[in-house]
């Protein structure tokens, strides 16, 4: 398996895209169009808990001009926490992170065979309802067009995994803790809609207790705009 170290600025890869006058694709992310100042996009999100966030930016060149704002709240039902990215006050991108902690906390012996089992069911069973949920959602926003993957299709993330617990069964009865050490998957699906670009992406490792689930959309007329400036300032002193 392997581990998965994630690092997205998911803007800085972005092709030309042409846009479309068809009003059923949306330009933005929940009711705040990109290119909007911080001021309209918290009015227009209602995002709660709004407040400056310097530390995300640090990703950036400093001459680059982008700003970014966090809020904690509820996306599609879920705990998240959404940052908002800016670049000269206009709105280009936001990043969601799903809250799963609670399986960083959860209740098992991993010494204890149906323990991590019934572990890693729980892990599989929040994971694909949550997915399932998300490519629902994006289905009804944006409409049917299939997204491209990076990895493996993140409804299909727990394969693999699924082929080694019955490979493996039986041994695993008497190492239960080789099995729990085995719970590692990673999944990347991207979408590119007219004015849009949608990129939703899971990363699990038990053993390192890590759980993340990231949506993020990001604007595809700023998105050139700004790997212009990006690259002419690195050029710089060439």
């Amino acid at each position: 398996m392997i581990r998965l170290s994630l690092s997205f600025v998911f803007i800085f890869a972005i092709s030309n895209y042409s846009s479309s006058s068809d009003p059923s694709f949306y330009n933005g992310f929940n009711n705040a169009k990109w290119g909007l100042g911080p001021d309209a996009v918290r009015q227009a999100t209602g995002a709660p808990n709004w407040q400056a966030d310097a530390s995300v930016t640090k990703e950036f060149p400093k001459e680059l001009n982008v700003t970014s704002y966090k809020s904690n709240g509820d996306i599609a039902g879920y705990k998240a926490v959404t940052t908002y990215y800016f670049w000269n006050n206009q709105f280009f991108q936001a990043t969601v992170r799903f809250n799963f902690d609670d399986l960083k906390k959860y209740d098992f012996n991993y010494n204890v065979f149906r323990s991590v089992n019934q572990y890693y069911n729980a892990i599989r069973s929040k994971t694909l309802v949550f997915t399932s949920d998300i490519f629902d959602l994006l289905g009804k926003k944006y409409g049917t067009q299939k997204p491209f993957f990076k990895d493996l299709d993140p409804r299909a993330s727990f394969v693999e995994l699924d082929k080694y617990l019955h490979r493996e069964s039986w041994n695993l009865r008497y190492h239960p803790y080789d099995y729990y050490l085995h719970i590692i998957t990673q999944s990347y699906a991207r979408w590119d809609f007219p004015k849009t670009r949608a990129i939703f992406a899971v990363a699990i490792s038990a053993p390192d207790k890590r759980f993340d689930y990231t949506l993020s959309l990001s604007s595809l007329d700023l998105a050139p705009k700004i790997n212009t400036v990006k690259d002419s300032l690195r050029m710089k002193g060439l």
